[in-house]
């Protein structure tokens, strides 16, 4: 690694705390209660999977932490797989991690569409295009998301202290209005019995809670944009395991919360016949207002996904690069704002072509990324191990292995044939087409760059 940092020491607790959760809670947590929450694990299915998922990843975390202290360098889990393995083990994990990080971005540019066609139908749709794989694309949503897109670029070129605080203050607005929503539909007084069946109808409890957990990976993808931070910490990193910890169980909760309050208003099986069950039941309780918090929420927790997500990714080209993994072009630092502005033009660029290949298309690739997320925490508390034998360390090394386990286990949900969160077959095509890519770039060009 290049020595010393070029990147300046301005991030606060305050900044990464919100970077992480304004990660983790996006556009999903508003619409998955109706789309995929309470159809596959009914209210307690859902609160006991996103629950167990939040505990496995809070156990992940803990390798991720010690190995910030040990290596307090941007990265994340492609810098410890370079270190601890090989460059070639850095270069496919941060390929993978690469599009993880990267497809996040587009898809929540894309979602201020969705909250559009949710709150105030057909003033976005406008300009019809086209449709792909059934998804109508149209001009007016487009340009929404471009003019997005290119803002939160704006506010990370001017440097990681002003993409900070541009975070803390909306990941502030996402979490106070989900707390006035939960607040005002509490003070309606509703009927628990709405909640009961606990469970769908014909669906047994373990394949419910566990159809659940199998999503952890990419509901709680984004506590992970900590490690990719750490160079530019101006705290030590030995707080950044509380940091984690506090991040991922306020996720949790807030999922628990928005679920939980879809489901209590009526019959939650009732209010899955709504085309949205979240915003039916906000509007039975708090009417319109209740609505308006909710859209408010749900731009929040975009916005806060793309400027976090944008911002790990940048961080992740610039550490790949620092190692030699990729071109150095990635790794150049912008020697006034001391960012990695290279990154950030390319991730950028690709990400405004993005919108045009319609929404389900980002979909499946998402659903592939959720592979780089759990290869990630795989090979992060593998390096844990590796690094805790070599320094005699065996609690760690009792981490790092509960955590590996855990990590192979998502995996396998993920990859696994009749397991309940097995992909998509484009989702799966789509992982072949990346995997063949990259292997062909790596052997063809960038393993010359650096000694095997």
């Amino acid at each position: 690694m290049g020595d010393p940092s070029k990147l300046k020491k301005v991030m606060t607790v305050r900044d990464i705390w919100c970077l992480a959760l304004g990660a983790m809670i996006g556009f999903g947590c508003f619409v998955l209660p109706g789309n995929s929450f309470l159809p596959d694990a009914g209210p307690l299915g859902t609160t006991l999977g996103l629950l167990i998922g939040a505990a496995m990843v809070m156990v992940i975390s803990a390798s991720f932490s010690y190995l910030i202290q040990q290596m307090p360098r941007s990265g994340g889990s492609s810098l410890y797989a370079s270190v601890l393995f090989g460059k070639g083990h850095g270069f496919f994990l941060g390929w993978f991690l690469i599009l993880t990080y990267w497809s996040l971005i587009p898809l929540n540019a894309t979602a201020l569409g969705l909250i559009g066609r949710n709150l105030f139908p057909g003033v976005l749709q406008r300009g019809h295009l086209y449709a792909v794989a059934g998804f109508d694309v149209y001009l007016g949503e487009i340009i929404v998301a471009l003019f997005c897109l290119v803002g939160v670029a704006f506010v990370n070129l001017l440097g990681a202290k002003s993409a900070g605080w541009i975070q803390t203050a909306i990941t502030f607005g996402l979490v106070g209005s989900v707390l006035l929503v939960a607040v005002g539909v509490l003070f309606s007084r509703p009927d628990f019995n709405n909640l009961s069946p606990a469970f769908p109808k014909g669906i047994s409890a373990f394949r419910a809670i566990f159809s659940i957990v199998a999503m952890t990976p990419w509901a709680f993808v984004g506590f992970d944009c900590i490690p990719q931070a750490a160079e530019e910490f101006n705290f030590p990193p030995k707080r950044a395991l509380r940091i984690m910890i506090s991040s991922i169980a306020i996720a949790a909760l807030i999922y628990v919360i928005v679920n939980a309050a879809t489901a209590i208003v009526r019959p939650w099986e009732e209010i899955l016949r709504e085309g949205w069950a979240t915003g039916a039941a906000v509007k039975d309780t708090l009417g319109n207002i209740g609505l308006l918090f909710v859209g408010i929420a749900m731009t929040c927790g975009v916005l806060s996904g793309m400027n976090a997500f944008l911002l790990s990714a940048s961080r992740l080209l610039y550490s790949m690069s620092d190692v030699g993994t990729i071109p150095s072009w990635f790794g150049k630092v912008n020697q006034r704002t001391s960012i990695p502005s290279n990154a950030i033009l390319f991730l950028t660029v690709l990400s405004l072509a993005a919108p045009f290949l319609g929404r389900q298309v980002i979909n499946w690739i998402v659903d592939m990324a959720s592979v780089g997320a759990s290869l990630s925490f795989a090979y992060t508390c593998a390096a844990t191990m590796k690094l805790a034998r070599q320094k005699k360390k065996t609690l760690w090394r009792i981490i790092g292995g509960a955590g590996l386990i855990l990590s192979v286990f998502f995996l396998c949900l993920l990859l696994i044939p009749w397991s309940p969160g097995f992909l998509s077959v484009p989702a799966l095509v789509f992982l072949g087409l990346w995997t063949v890519i990259g292997v062909l770039i790596h052997h063809i060009t960038i393993r010359n760059n650096y000694s095997k």
